[in-house]
């Protein structure tokens, strides 16, 4: 072997004892059973890479190459024997030199068991729906057990069904190293509530006759005087328009409602009613006069009933007379009483604000709220994430219920778009780059430059990131970065004779 034969061979001998080696010290890495990991090596451009699993209690599951040339990542299905692991990549670089080998261990932990004890839950058509519930800590809700997106996080979900039928969901419960359990079901049935009817021996009797009163369609029911069969008699001893109602239950618990009106007849006993005795200013209310045929109300109306709408503020009374067959009559009185409105002002902390940011909405004075947002309190604190006019109205409410709104507009200007440049994002230590930032009034670097360009001379090889905010006339504010690559200055080798 002659000079130059033996130079080269020790070149190549050297340059695999120093190939460089991509030993990994991380940390053992914690994955659940049945998870698929993906696996990744910092690859040289001219190194393939080996994959295998080290030490292994038995089989660990299944390991597939991804799509590369280098074979530098792989994606692993553990779902063999719970255990501690070792995934080992070895580097072959383009003289076919090894590399020291790179270990991670894996710890493949078991999938907890599926949530339990679960109570499924009945509720009835037209009444409340409950909400169901599961025990456990960061439950997920699904529809179905094919893997898809899970519709609810927490232990109570309120489903929104409303419409009789047998709702299904499955719940898993995640715990503290990640891992999701098997999937366990809830059953939510909305049951039809049951159909009531009410009947009674006579739609007109006369003072103390007896009256048979008979409910059918249910299990168990509860009438509106106490009575708790299905069935009973009384004694008409109330002249005038007697209404009875019933309550009937089913197996399910579920209700249902009958009513029925009886008219009891004696001389004539005219009665002026109202639904509601108090009223607010501007309101109309319907007022009624019953126990007779015929009726002259003080205002000069000839009917039963009519809408009244009094403009004084306190008592107002309305007489009616009643008369019957025989000609009789007799007079009654009801009182109206007209309530002032409230007064209804809101005002906001800022009305002229910048988007995503927070703002307090404050209303005068009473007894409850009602925000167009959904708020029923005096003063909420918002967010707003839209730009534009946003309008906030509020309806407050005394203790007549009777109510009032207000409404304040607030413009939300969007936050200026920042951007950062270079000249260079590629340089060499030493090298000169200039900064520019672009889209605001002011800026502020984070190196604590406040001009929108700056230069710089990095001396240290690394990727570098800088970052800008910028404000604009609405004092907006955003932010950019922009990376520079530092690269470090060749160290030429020695010089060779042959």
């Amino acid at each position: 072997m002659n000079t130059k034969q033996i130079l080269i061979s020790f070149l190549a001998l050297l340059f695999c004892q120093n190939l460089f080696s991509q030993t990994s010290t991380s940390p053992t890495q914690t994955v659940c059973w049945g998870s698929v990991e993906p696996y990744k090596v910092l690859a040289n451009i001219n190194s393939t890479y080996q994959w295998k699993v080290l030490s292994a209690p038995s089989n660990f599951g299944t390991m597939d190459s991804l799509v590369s040339a280098q074979n530098d990542s792989v994606s692993i299905l553990w779902n063999g024997a719970i255990g501690t692991y070792d995934l080992q990549v070895v580097e072959i670089d383009s003289n076919g030199c090894e590399g020291v080998p790179s270990i991670v261990s894996v710890n493949l932990v078991s999938q907890p068991s599926a949530i339990s004890p679960i109570s499924n839950v009945t509720s009835c058509v037209n009444q409340p729906i409950a909400s169901l519930f599961v025990p456990g800590s960061n439950v997920n809700w699904y529809t179905d057990t094919l893997g898809s997106t899970s519709i609810f996080n927490g232990n109570t979900y309120n489903t929104g069904q409303t419409t009789a039928n047998q709702y299904v969901y499955y719940v898993t419960e995640t715990n503290i190293s990640g891992c999701e359990s098997k999937y366990a079901s809830i059953i939510l049935d909305i049951v039809a509530q049951p159909n009531v009817t009410l009947t009674a021996s006579g739609a007109n009797v006369c003072l103390n006759d007896s009256l048979f009163l008979s409910a059918s369609g249910a299990s168990s029911y509860s009438w509106n005087n106490g009575v708790v069969s299905p069935s009973q008699g009384i004694t008409a001893s109330v002249t005038g328009l007697n209404n009875f109602t019933v309550i009937g239950s089913d197996l399910n618990g579920c209700l249902d409602t009958a009513s029925i009106s009886v008219q009891v007849n004696q001389l004539p006993n005219v009665v002026a009613s109202s639904a509601f005795n108090s009223i607010c200013l501007g309101d109309s209310i319907l007022i009624s006069a019953s126990g007779a045929l015929n009726y002259q109300w003080g205002n000069g109306v000839q009917s039963s009933n009519q809408y009244v709408s009094p403009t004084l503020i306190g008592s107002n009374s309305y007489v009616v007379a009643g008369s019957d067959v025989n000609s009789c009559s007799n007079l009654d009185t009801i009182s109206i009483t007209v309530n002032s409105l409230p007064v209804a002002q809101v005002t906001a902390s800022d009305t002229n604000i910048c988007i995503n940011d927070t703002i307090t909405l404050t209303s005068s004075s009473a007894s409850n709220y009602q925000w167009s947002n959904g708020s029923n309190s005096q003063s909420q604190t918002l967010t707003i994430s839209s730009p534009g006019i946003s309008v906030f109205t509020v309806t407050i409410y005394d203790n007549n219920s009777c109510s009032a709104r207000d409404s304040v507009s607030v413009n939300v200007n969007n936050n200026p778009i920042i951007s950062a440049s270079a000249n260079n994002n590629n340089i060499c230590i030493g090298d000169n780059v200039t900064l520019s930032a672009l889209g605001a009034v002011n800026y502020q670097w984070d190196n604590g430059v406040t001009t929108s360009t700056q230069v710089i001379t990095p001396s240290t090889a690394a990727t570098l990131t800088y970052t800008v905010v910028g404000t604009d006339i609405n004092s907006c504010s955003a932010n950019a970065q922009v990376n520079i690559i530092v690269n470090p200055l060749p160290n030429t080798g020695p010089i060779f004779h042959n």
